[in-house]
């Protein structure tokens, strides 16, 4: 089993459409979160993971994010109320400890992962791969 050291903070991680979802067409949420994001007792984070995974991706034309400036996206972040959250250099040498699981080896994924395992948060996700990752830990909600 995947082990973590003691968390750092508790709360809720954004995966990455479901920050772009947040933010700009929150009925795909399911109600679950849409309920858990808008709860602001809810401590809800954003890694600066998301930023880069967007910065790429709408480079290569993986993604396109219309009617946003993708320059504001920590700045929506803020006005959300959502917590940046920054890894250090020990987040990323440890991710190394993730396991691979079949068919799953999106960086930007696997460190997300990593980092909701090691700071004790639940991502908000429907990504179909995350499952995967409860034996090392992972707790999953949609």
């Amino acid at each position: 089993m995947y082990i973590s050291p003691e968390s750092e903070k508790t709360g809720y991680l954004l995966d990455t459409h479901t920050f772009l979802w947040s933010i700009s067409d929150p009925s795909k949420l399911s109600v679950k979160v849409r309920n858990i994001i808008e709860d602001e007792n809810n401590p809800v984070f954003i890694s600066s993971i998301t930023f880069w995974e967007i910065a790429i991706k709408e480079k290569i034309g993986k993604i396109s994010i219309s009617g946003i400036n993708s320059l504001l996206l920590p700045n929506i972040a803020k006005e959300y109320n959502y917590s940046i959250l920054n890894p250090d250099a020990y987040d990323f040498i440890t991710s190394k400890e993730l396991p691979l699981k079949k068919d799953h080896k999106d960086p930007f994924d696997r460190m997300l992962i990593h980092l909701a395992v090691r700071k004790n948060l639940i991502i908000l996700s429907k990504d179909q791969f995350f499952p995967l990752y409860k034996d090392e830990g992972l707790q999953l909600l949609w």
